[in-house]
């Protein structure tokens, strides 16, 4: 084993995930590496701090966002290399430090986020699931049904198929300790959660997308009721499903 080799291996060593063959290779090269047996300190001191941190559940947007990313990397064919099958594994590890590491710093979970985070988690839950909604179906007649006896509010719902934004069904959730409807839609490849709830004040307003944390999100009130989107697709994408649900709307409204 050479020494770029054993240096991508060392977290891989400390959790215990090499075979006793890769093992005994990795230990036969740390004795002529300093650099790896540097890295090696380090990460058994780093380990021990994060011990001593007071714990707490992780956040459900962390936790998605993790199985999230970690399930694209093992999507990928396990390459035959060793190299490049210790490169994986330690961008994998990259990732759960970085992201745990923003989380405890405050910077990833955001303290102070307030309702955007659940909204954010609310999508998290639908794009990392391999059931996103709980009735399948792009016809309104049989989604707005469902959610009778659910949650106390009947939702509008439409399918923006012509538009380019297909329903795919719709769930329920907890936002700021009430349920409310989501609606889920596609775009492409890509999905919009979009929760409904009564609003608490009359008129509607024009959509406001924002960027956050590599989320976009999209609030509104229109017909009577508040609309929260989030996604991963474009502002610009996000700002023509707004546009094409109040179109929608209102046209129902007639």
């Amino acid at each position: 084993m050479d020494c770029l080799t054993c240096e991508a291996t060392v977290g891989a060593y400390f959790d215990g995930e090499l075979s006793a063959t890769e093992s005994l290779a990795f230990e036969a090269t740390l004795e002529s590496c300093p650099n790896c047996r540097r890295r090696l300190v380090e990460i058994r001191a780093t380990s021990g701090l994060l011990r001593e941190l007071s714990a707490e559940p992780a956040p459900d947007l962390l936790r998605a966002r993790i199985e999230r990313e970690l399930r694209a990397i093992s999507a990928a064919a396990c390459p035959a290399h060793p190299r490049e099958r210790m490169r994986r594994m330690a961008m994998a590890a990259s990732l759960i430090v970085a992201v745990s590491t923003g989380w405890i710093g405050g910077t990833f979970a955001g303290r102070g986020g307030g309702g955007n985070e659940e909204l954010v988690a609310t999508y998290m839950r639908v794009a990392s699931s391999d059931h996103p909604v709980d009735v399948t179906s792009t016809d309104r007649h049989t989604v707005k049904p469902w959610f009778a006896g659910r949650i106390d509010y009947s939702p509008p719902v439409h399918d923006l198929t012509s538009e380019g934004f297909p329903l795919e069904g719709g769930r329920v959730d907890v936002v700021d300790g009430r349920k409310v409807s989501v609606l889920v839609y596609r775009l492409n490849q890509h999905r919009v959660a979009l929760s409904v709830w009564p609003a608490s004040s009359s008129g509607n307003s024009s959509p406001k997308v924002t960027e956050r944390n590599g989320f976009t999100l999209a609030e509104w009130r229109h017909g009577g009721f508040q609309m929260h989107a989030v996604s991963d697709v474009a502002p610009a994408e996000m700002s023509a499903f707004a546009v094409a649900l109040n179109r929608a709307t209102g046209e129902a409204d007639r």
